[in-house]
């Protein structure tokens, strides 16, 4: 029996790993076991290498792990690419025959077995893409699972689209995998899982988090251009909106999205968008709009590898900057960074919340590692989603005001807000500077008084947004910062570094604007050596840490930007190079 185990489904784009890889995380989730995936795909349909990293604990776990206990190829090209990843004791299952220069590199305890997949699906079914079931059921052999579960989960996946018939086939290329593995593994390779209740738990992705949160956070209007990895935010909204009286559009572009979210936003509707860098690239015009014109507006950003189209299915924490500080001129927005897949869901609350109490364009930025894979949570609180509308007045309560001012100058710089129609309002939206009730007006003294009341909401919402969260020994003097999903490794990371007797502390920056400046300043004061980990070139967190005042001589950056996340052990080995200095 193990604890933890890590199974790599590795081929060509075209040969099912997504698939393949999908199913078995379901299995393992089914099981009782806490799951994370990894995929990493390139961005053509089909030739390219692929993988697919399905990784299982009875521990509650946070990333994907170091090392390959299982590989499952599809070609001996997948051995020759993954051969470095497998851990001693490893077990590796390929379609062809094992290279020579894979047996030249062997490591401890590793044993290849020739799994003729393609092979068995031929013979018996005249038809290769059987091949990806007959390999689950080597895997099932292998790990000892439910045939039970197996036979439920295939059933869901295919009945519905597929008939009883195919469903029957699936189960019977299953056993075929079973019998072949059975075959050819010895009892000692072996990993028998342990069975579980799965009760009150989810295996969704961050991207379907957010829709979910989306919508149990109110939003009834939805608009986006496809791009990935933000895809399947709108994907998920369109098949559950319309329960809701809601509605999704599609548009020809991003610029087209954020102007229709603004236009339902301003009729009174909670509405968003979703994109990724070059999307976001485009909206930077309307996101303009929005901050002069106070319109509340949610847009979910899933970060990508840049610069222009760059690795559009691969993971980096690039845009921080594009958020913070893109658009034109200055006004306030809020960027949210949820670091867990719990957090993408109940952020979403939050954004819509701060974005009508401050009539400001609200940002969720996370990253295409959240967005697209997959992991096990706890079953959503709904009772902690709350709304809050901000000064959206009623019918009755404007009829009170004898002279109603759209952006009256307030102390707070919050201005009472009504929808259009509504009698004794003023419903004017100017691009241009505008006097109070709206209207251009180019005067200098007007100017100052509205750029101060816009700017007065950022400094009053930089006491109510979502604070930094600390994990780790509070009394520890080495300590981390980051944002994101970086959170998932740098917690493993902080675990193998107290296996070693160093123990660390680290900081979870969750608003990136308006900037915890005071929070990371305490923080850092407390620590001897930081370590600031981010997945890109440049150290955008560790600039912007720099950028509002905060003495950083101490700290030492921890950056990948390879288009992939970071291992635990990267982490942990890359601090105890520079703490054994």
């Amino acid at each position: 029996m193990i604890s933890d185990i890590q199974v790599m489904i590795a081929g060509y784009a075209g040969d099912g790993v997504l698939f393949t890889g999908n199913v078995l995380g379901k299995i393992l989730k089914r099981q009782g076991w806490e799951v994370v995936t990894y995929r990493d795909f390139p961005s053509n349909i089909r030739g390219e290498a692929m993988n697919y990293t399905i990784r299982a604990s009875l521990n509650k776990i946070y990333s994907r792990g170091d090392y390959i206990d299982v590989l499952m190829a599809f070609n001996c090209d997948a051995i020759l690419r993954h051969i470095k990843s497998v851990g001693e004791n490893g077990v590796i299952l390929c379609e062809g025959s094992v290279t020579e220069s894979v047996r030249l590199s062997p490591k401890k305890g590793r044993t290849f077995h020739k799994f003729p997949m393609r092979e068995l699906a031929k013979k018996n079914f005249r038809s290769e893409i059987f091949k990806n079931t007959i390999l689950l059921g080597g895997l099932c052999y292998i790990l000892d699972l439910d045939m039970k579960i197996i036979r439920e989960v295939l059933s869901e996946v295919f009945l519905k689209r597929k008939g009883k018939e195919i469903v029957e086939k699936n189960i019977q290329a299953l056993r075929l995998g079973c019998d072949e593995a059975e075959k050819i593994i010895k009892e000692e390779e072996r990993h028998s899982l342990e069975e579980r209740p799965d009760k009150d738990r989810l295996f969704l992705s961050g991207d379907e988090a957010i829709a979910l949160g989306a919508l149990a956070a109110g939003c009834r209007f939805f608009a986006a251009y496809p791009i990935c990895p933000a895809t399947e935010i709108w994907q998920w909204l369109l098949k559950h909106i319309h329960k809701f009286n809601g509605l999704v559009v599609q548009t020809e572009d991003e610029i087209a999205a954020i102007n229709m979210a603004l236009g339902a936003a301003y009729s009174g509707v909670r509405a968003m968008t979703s994109t990724s860098g070059p999307g976001a690239s485009l909206m930077m015009e309307g996101f303009s709009l929005a901050g002069m014109a106070e319109i509340p507006i949610v847009v979910a950003h899933v970060q990508r590898v840049g610069p222009s189209t760059g690795l559009p299915t691969r993971p980096e924490q690039s845009d921080l900057n594009q958020w913070v500080f893109g658009a034109h001129g200055d006004f306030p927005r809020i960027v949210l960074s949820p670091g867990t897949i719990e957090e993408c869901f109940y952020f979403m609350a939050d954004a819509f919340n701060l974005a009508e109490k401050y009539q400001c364009p609200v940002i969720l930025l996370t990253e295409q590692n959240y967005g697209q894979n997959f992991y096990t949570v706890e079953k959503f609180d709904l009772s902690r989603v709350s709304i809050d509308r901000g000064m959206l007045l009623s019918q009755d309560e404007l009829l009170k005001i004898e002279d109603y001012k759209r952006y009256a100058l307030t102390e707070n710089g919050i201005s009472p807000r009504v929808v259009p129609s509504m009698a004794n309002g003023i419903h004017m939206v100017e691009g241009n500077e505008h006097d109070e009730k709206g209207y251009r007006d180019e005067d200098e003294e007007i100017r100052i008084k509205m750029m101060n009341k816009r700017m007065t909401k950022l400094n009053i919402a930089a006491k109510d947004v979502i604070p930094p969260k600390l994990w780790g020994k509070e009394e520890s003097d080495i300590g981390i910062i980051g944002f994101g999903s970086t959170i998932c490794p740098i917690r493993e990371a902080m675990d193998q570094l107290e296996e070693k007797g160093i123990s660390t502390k680290y900081l979870q920056v969750r608003t990136l604007w308006p900037f915890s400046a005071a929070e990371v300043e305490e923080f850092m004061s407390s620590c001897n050596t930081v370590f600031v980990v981010e997945n890109n070139y440049s150290g955008q967190l560790s600039r912007l840490i720099q950028g509002q005042g905060v003495e950083c001589s101490r700290v030492h950056k921890i950056n990948k930007y390879s288009g992939h996340t970071f291992r635990p052990v990267e982490i942990a080995e890359s601090m105890l190079g520079v703490l054994e200095q």
